[in-house]
């Protein structure tokens, strides 16, 4: 009649709920930060658009020859649950169609990229700052088949770990790298795009991956590992504080339950003249000869985290929390013969005043985001944090520090990655047309002209989020932001008064 019995659902739900289990792969372990929860179910794509069309052929080759080379298999295996609900990877001993090294779809649009409506709108350079669509509108012509939402998607079915999607047009083509956050993350795609560049210009001397059978931080965080406190131990929110949180933030998504995506397109320039006036503030505010140190990525750190206390309209305090990448600061056994394909992210967390985040000059906020990272990234810091990431496993969530009343705003700066430098897919090239770009400048042949990371799934609780993706060709930087719909106007206008502010 149409109608599966009761017994027949539930047998149908069994079954689809089954890891396929081939008993001839390789096994490989995932790492220590790899199988915390808070990557768990992240699912990433890094977006890359070019302005010339590249041959899918030699694209898709050149990948499967990097995957077949010794320690780059990983990247070809499917993710599995053990009995205790953590994670490995299985190998297939070959690659074949059936179970191939990777994932790849194509389509093509027999137009040239500003022909097609969406294509269009894509983000371009802009002589000022400005405020551009986001990876929402990528999507709706960028179209991935069958693309991973979740972990269950990889778990419960035989997908490899990696996929390759490339949209192609008659003067422009997108190249989209998708895979499960758990596997590596900026660090770890960054070594990828490298690896993938080299093979596509015949070099030999592409890295070994290393750390594939064993966690190089296998013995940080352990008992065997005395470390001194982790400095933030005693603002931990806990109990009701976290309870107070937590329902705040849920606040937020009941009020807020929409989030949008748009692109922030900083010049050189303009970041450049932000941080000089935040360096005159700092003099004046710090009166030491020389003033202290601050990055351009604790200027914008601080003047997006005070657009959102500006936009919110309230006085809630901040916690400032950034990623940090932990390869070059954590004294660990790596090894200099090659490169590690794995998570090496830990976090660093800012409490900050509701004073300082609205009123006081944004160079001090900045120095405030600065001095903290200088805190939490020393070498017995980072070992107290995989202590507690030790302590976590992959069940629970990361801790949070600080007063239980504030505003998480969170951040992401891959620009020490130099992802556009990286990125050379020039032996792909396979003609050459007019730059669809601004003609202040046109970056190299096979070289990028704009990306973006993204994550797959429902998005709503990234909120209050920045990532900066780097500097492009042209020492701007491009920024993605996770900002209700109601913020756009404001940010816009924002970005009018800075500019005018710096101008002085």
């Amino acid at each position: 009649m149409g109608f599966l019995s009761a017994g027949g659902l539930w047998a149908s739900l069994f079954r689809a709920r089954i890891s396929p289990i081939v008993e001839t792969d390789e096994v490989l372990p995932l790492t220590l930060i790899d199988n915390i929860a808070a990557a768990r179910n992240a699912i990433l794509s890094e977006v890359i658009r070019f302005d010339q069309v590249l041959d899918v052929v030699k694209l898709r080759d050149g990948l499967t020859e990097l995957i077949d080379k010794r320690g780059w298999r990983k990247l070809g295996g499917r993710l599995r649950l053990r009995p205790n609900g953590s994670l490995e990877i299985h190998v297939p001993r070959e690659f074949t169609e059936e179970r191939p090294a990777f994932r790849f779809t194509s389509q093509a649009f027999d137009i040239a990229i500003e022909e097609h409506a969406l294509g269009s709108q894509l983000p371009k350079l802009s002589d000022g700052p400005s405020l551009q669509p986001g990876s929402t509108s990528v999507d709706k012509f960028n179209l991935i088949p069958d693309k991973p939402e979740k972990l269950d998607d990889y778990v419960y079915s035989d997908r490899p770990i990696l996929a390759l999607h490339v949209t192609s047009f008659t003067n422009s083509c997108i190249v989209t790298l998708t895979w499960s956050h758990v596997v590596f993350g900026a660090r770890g795609i960054k070594e990828l795009i490298a690896a993938w560049s080299k093979v596509l210009h015949g070099e030999q001397n592409v890295p070994l991956l290393l750390g594939t059978h064993q966690d190089v931080l296998a013995g940080i965080g352990t008992d065997g590992d005395k470390t001194a406190p982790f400095l933030l131990d005693p603002i931990k929110i806990k109990g009701l504080g976290l309870v107070r949180i937590i329902f705040g933030l849920l606040w937020e998504i009941w009020q807020h339950p929409t989030v949008e995506t748009r692109a922030l397109h900083l010049p050189k320039r303009f970041v450049s003249q932000l941080r000089q006036k935040c360096m005159e503030e700092l003099g004046a505010f710090c009166r030491e000869d020389p003033a202290p140190f601050i990055s351009e990525g604790d200027v914008l750190e601080a003047w997006c985290s005070r657009f959102v206390a500006q936009a919110r309209a309230d006085e809630k305090p901040a916690l400032v929390t950034n990623a940090l990448d932990i390869k070059d600061r954590l004294t660990a056994p790596w090894s200099s013969r090659g490169e590690y394909l794995q998570n090496t992210g830990c976090c660093t967390w800012t409490p900050v005043q509701p004073e300082t985040l609205l009123r006081s000059p944004l160079g001090e906020l900045a120095y405030v985001i600065r001095r903290s990272i200088q805190e939490l990234a020393t070498d017995d810091q980072l070992r107290a944090q995989l202590r507690i990431f030790r302590s976590l496993g992959h069940t629970k969530m990361l801790p949070l520090f600080g007063n239980p009343n504030s505003r998480v705003i969170s951040f992401s700066n891959w620009t020490k990655f130099n992802l556009f430098e990286v990125t050379n897919l020039g032996p792909a090239v396979i003609s050459t047309s007019p730059s669809t770009r601004s003609d202040a400048s046109t970056s190299p042949i096979g070289r990028p002209v704009y990306m973006h990371c993204e994550a797959a799934g429902d998005s709503r609780m990234l909120r209050n989020c920045f990532n900066v993706t780097g500097k492009d060709w042209d020492g701007s930087y491009w920024i993605t932001a996770h900002l209700y719909p109601e913020d756009w106007t404001k940010l816009e206008e924002y970005m009018r008064q800075t500019q005018q502010h710096i101008s002085d």
